[in-house]
């Protein structure tokens, strides 16, 4: 016992020496530490852009009533409200918008052209896109779209199953031709068993405002005819969420290659805008700017978005729902003679950009993630 207290009390170079490099080792395991984390932290953010873009050209098909270009939704909202400009113009980046009144397949033909970086689409005609050789990534999800079945009162049609023989407008290329070949064959019919006439959504509305088509498939303009004695007879939401029409941000994947840091203050703003239309709260807000740009009335945009119902149509996720969703869309289109070659959603989908936003904002548990049959996961 002696020997050892000698040992300890009579070696305090020893004891300095174990000190030090005890510290030693817990200064390394602390570096470390800080290294794995800082790792942890760049992994979760997008790589820097080696240059910022001059400009961010961004091409969406135009859904005005009136002489203002307009769309729905967080790119709409940022459109109306200038908030791109006001994010990217400090750091001399300029944004050009142009809105195609040929909708979906003009902005395809422009992304074929190389003169779009960022666009918004529907299910079709970015299917059609990208089975096309289109390199489009899929950035932010939309769905829940209502299309509406409009027909005049002369056509005897009450129902999805009157249509047989009879002439209706639809928008092709676009989603509303989805949206109506999944509402036809819910009943067992099919594009043989009616006579459908390609027309986009002005000519389409006067065509039936005229009496020289049966009914229209299309958006939520279609309200409006009620003044003029057309019937609404069913949506595609009354057929379910699957039958509702989904769309989607998408960037060229030259575009995100190039400008990763530049695509995920673009994305931010879009979550940003998702969460504040889906509080209720602004309904009033929101369908008032969209009335004002659109020539469309208010009281239809107040009649077609229900509180309920915004949480789902809202969520800017890529999740299992808009996942099925258009794999779906795909596969139909393969069907329908309409793309060569199916592809993989998942491969298509960019889901890093929203959930970097989603997770730096602390929103991950603002909006549910959909089963495919759009209830929310348990």
């Amino acid at each position: 016992m002696q020997q050892a207290t000698l040992l300890i009390t009579a070696s305090p170079i020893a004891a300095s020496s174990r000190w030090r490099w005890g510290m030693k080792v817990l200064s390394t395991a602390l570096l470390m530490g800080a290294v794995l984390v800082s790792t942890v932290q760049a992994n979760d953010a997008p790589p820097k852009d080696a240059q910022k873009p001059t400009e961010i050209r961004i091409g969406l098909p135009d859904q005005s009533a009136g002489s203002k270009p307009f769309i729905r939704g967080p790119l709409g909202l940022a459109h109306i409200q200038k908030q791109l400009e006001k994010e990217f113009e400090p750091q001399g980046i300029k944004i050009q918008w142009s809105f195609f009144k040929g909708a979906g397949p003009a902005v395809n033909e422009a992304l074929a052209n190389k003169q779009l970086d960022v666009v918004y689409l529907g299910d079709l005609a970015a299917i059609i896109g990208r089975a096309g050789g289109l390199p489009t990534r899929v950035l932010v999800g939309s769905r829940g779209s209502n299309s509406y079945l409009a027909v005049t009162p002369e056509s005897g049609i009450q129902h999805i199953e009157d249509l047989r023989g009879k002439r209706i407008a639809v928008y092709k290329g676009t989603a509303d031709q989805l949206s109506f070949e999944r509402a036809i064959k819910s009943v067992g019919l099919n594009e043989r068993d009616v006579r459908v006439i390609n027309l986009d959504w002005t000519a389409g509305k006067a065509a039936l405002a005229a009496r020289r088509v049966d009914a229209v498939w299309g958006g939520v303009s279609l309200l409006a005819l009620r003044k003029q004695g057309i019937h609404i007879v069913t949506t595609s939401r009354a057929l379910g969420w699957a039958n509702t029409t989904q769309a989607a941000v998408l960037a060229t994947q030259d575009f995100i290659d190039r400008y990763p840091s530049t695509t995920q203050q673009l994305v931010n703003v879009l979550v940003d805008n998702a969460q504040w239309i889906g509080e209720a709260q602004h309904l009033p807000d929101y369908t008032a700017l969209m009335a004002e740009q659109s020539q469309i009335p208010q009281a239809i945009f107040q009649e077609e978005l229900k509180a309920e119902d915004l949480p789902f149509q809202s969520s800017p996720r890529l999740d299992p729902f808009l996942l099925s969703s258009l794999q779906d869309s795909i596969e139909r289109a393969k069907a329908a003679g309409l793309i060569r070659n199916t592809f993989s959603a998942s491969d298509w989908f960019a889901s890093q950009f929203v959930d970097r936003a989603l997770k730096a904002k602390g929103l991950e548990s603002n909006w549910a993630v959909y089963d495919t049959n759009g209830n929310p996961a348990k």
